[in-house]
């Protein structure tokens, strides 16, 4: 996997021939071939480790990953707001509860929603794949989310992407969007990504070209 923007974990540089020396594996009878987990790190007030909202995605995909929803998992994110890089926490702490390491695929570098997506998009592009399952965050009461009545958590925002101005919001930071997204069920969304995502933006020297 080649990647521009050098990602680091604890102000070292990440051996991602390393991380990927085995190919995801494929499994025709799972329903999706990959899940896809956001990281999350709150602008202030958070200093290292994982958020417990990243803990409670983490814990969803698990339980997806041993129902055999999908034989593989990106998860994404990078160092944004410390020096720890959340990609390689997120595949940390599946290792740590029996997930096998070519189960896990790394994408070290986004830094925001758009990129999370974007550079999942690239990496299942990458590998054949023509859509893949996002757990994330969803509010209690998601009933009343889904008809824009309130501002919801990122289910919400990536589910709903014309009413929550998640697909505005890639127009203006990449010039494109990302792909189709569709609120399934709670904490689940269905992302098909376009082949746009393989397009340079500015935000190439932050968020990395995985």
């Amino acid at each position: 996997m080649i990647c521009r923007c050098q990602p680091t974990h604890r102000g070292r540089p990440l051996d991602l021939a390393a991380l990927h020396a085995s190919p995801p594996p494929r499994d025709p009878a799972a329903p999706w071939p990959f899940l896809i987990v956001p990281g999350y790190t709150p602008l202030f007030g958070w200093t290292g480790g994982l958020h417990p909202k990243s803990v409670a995605r983490l814990e969803l995909a698990l339980a997806d990953l041993n129902a055999h929803l999908a034989p593989a998992v990106i998860v994404s994110g990078g160092a944004v707001h410390s020096v720890e890089n959340e990609a390689v926490l997120m595949r940390d702490w599946l290792l740590a509860r029996g997930v096998a390491a070519e189960r896990i695929v790394v994408e070290p570098c986004a830094r925001h929603t758009t990129t999370n997506l974007r550079n999942a998009g690239r990496i299942l592009l990458s590998h054949g794949a023509a859509e893949a399952l996002v757990v994330t965050s969803d509010g209690p009461d998601w009933r009343l989310h889904r008809r824009g009545w309130r501002f919801a958590e990122q289910a919400y925002y990536l589910g709903f992407p014309w009413l929550s101005t998640f697909h505005l919001r890639c127009l203006r930071e990449l010039g494109y969007r990302v792909g189709e997204l569709t609120w399934l069920e709670p904490n689940r969304v269905r992302f098909r990504p376009s082949n746009e995502v393989f397009r340079a933006s500015w935000r190439e020297s932050l968020d990395g070209d995985p």
